[in-house]
């Protein structure tokens, strides 16, 4: 967030000119005596004891991200803050991801690609993708983008919500309980959902088991919705025919992981979800959005539900 960044995005809000007082930190430098008179912070990296014990004006917390799991256990949040995330602003770029990765896996590319590391001439055949099924866990802002374009591909779009309750963006939706109906029917599996107490692991080997022979699987989310090692499992004994992985942990995915090494597996490094030149101004102007909320005592965009942990 450069300050030609910032300031081109508040010329995009001259409601607040005048009235925010803008201090910025690289790697929290310094950021003690912000904080000590900010009314809302910014940031992905959260400095936990001084929000906790030296800010005692602040309001809003807002995450440069979606997903809120690292601030757990949320003790150091005081019940007056208002948390709010970064959800939407992945939401073009990573419905385009996730069409583009079912397009890979209808086309065997993971296979193709471990054919070309090996120097194995290997033609993979494919079938037109019109009329698959498409299973996507997690119907929240990307997984209905994401249903979105696969609608528009001719595919049959199921969803899992946790409400259950139906999506326009999907053919049907289905609460959690559905999973283990679902697995066998989808010939691509697409975990979306966010990483809580309910969805770690969510994705194990009973899961893989259940799934359709020679379907396709991506996760979109965090990595510890899916047991790794069972999919590894199932990529070595062509169980499914191929998986692409945007999130790791740890990330950077170290050099030595065995990951590197599984057949059929495409890895990206979590980097498919962010527009790389509209992700910051489209995060700014939700920033200033809400600064200007807050100023007017209205609700604020994108609370976090704590409880729920998204």
């Amino acid at each position: 967030m450069t300050e030609t960044l910032i300031d081109a995005a508040l010329r995009r809000h001259p409601a607040l000119e005048g009235k925010v007082k803008l201090t910025t930190s690289w790697n929290l430098e310094n950021v003690a005596a912000a904080l000590a008179t900010a009314d809302m912070f910014v940031g992905f990296r959260m400095p936990k004891e001084l929000i906790r014990d030296a800010s005692p004006r602040l309001k809003s917390i807002h995450v440069i991200g979606a997903g809120v799991e690292h601030l757990h256990p949320t003790e150091w949040i005081s019940p007056g803050i208002v948390v709010t995330n970064n959800r939407g602003v992945h939401r073009q770029k990573a419905a385009e991801s996730i069409l583009l990765f079912a397009l890979m896996l209808n086309s065997n590319i993971p296979g193709l690609a471990t054919a070309q590391r090996n120097a194995n001439w290997n033609p993979l055949f494919a079938t037109s993708i019109k009329g698959k099924t498409a299973l996507i866990i997690g119907v929240g802002e990307v997984g209905s983008a994401g249903a979105n374009e696969l609608r528009k591909l001719g595919l049959r779009v199921v969803g899992i919500r946790r409400s259950g309750t139906p999506h326009p963006s999907c053919d049907e939706t289905y609460g959690p309980s559905a999973l283990h109906a679902l697995l066998p029917q989808a010939d691509f599996v697409f975990l979306t959902t966010p990483l809580t107490k309910e969805t770690r692991t969510l994705i194990g080997k009973a899961e893989f088991a259940l799934m359709k022979p020679g379907a396709g699987f991506a996760n979109f989310c965090r990595a510890k919705v899916c047991d790794y090692n069972a999919l590894g499992d199932c990529l070595h004994s062509g169980k499914i025919s191929g998986a692409i992985l945007d999130v790791f942990d740890p990330e950077p995915l170290p050099a030595d992981s065995w990951l590197w090494t599984v057949p059929n597996l495409f890895i990206t490094p979590h980097c498919l979800s962010d527009d790389a030149e509209q992700y910051i101004p489209m995060t700014l102007d939700l920033v200033f959005e809400n600064a200007k909320r807050l100023l007017n005592f209205q609700p604020m965009k994108n609370i976090v539900d704590l409880q729920r942990e998204y």
